[in-house]
């Protein structure tokens, strides 16, 4: 059988779903906080699925009954593979958004709008 294990990113999503549902209710702080975070977070993920996606597999030597890794030359700017793309793209679409809607509210409540 396969062991339990606890994924705390879950535990995030139903904490921000329900923030999101009381938007009416908390103060503006929180929800910038939580729009702000949550997509620099969605950010980062899609920034590193973008950037382990084109790496390629180093070569392994044994001199002496000792283990090297070697890793592989670079050729040039690394791009990710196309199974790497989607969920990149996908993470800073999101991610993007959500940064952009805090900026948006934190502009409206401090009234930094030139209109």
């Amino acid at each position: 059988m396969g062991t339990f294990r606890f994924d705390w990113r879950w535990v995030a999503l139903i904490a921000f779903v329900i923030l999101l549902l009381n938007v009416g209710r908390l103060p503006w702080p929180i929800i910038v906080a939580a729009l702000g975070g949550g997509g620099g977070y969605l950010l980062v993920m899609g920034w590193r699925a973008w950037t382990s996606g084109g790496s390629s597999r180093g070569r392994v030597t044994y001199w002496r009954g000792q283990r090297y890794e070697i890793p592989p030359s670079r050729r040039g700017p690394a791009l990710p593979r196309r199974g790497a793309i989607g969920p990149a793209l996908l993470y800073f679409l999101i991610g993007g958004v959500m940064v952009l809607a805090a900026i948006s509210m934190l502009v409206q409540v401090l009234h930094l709008s030139a209109i």
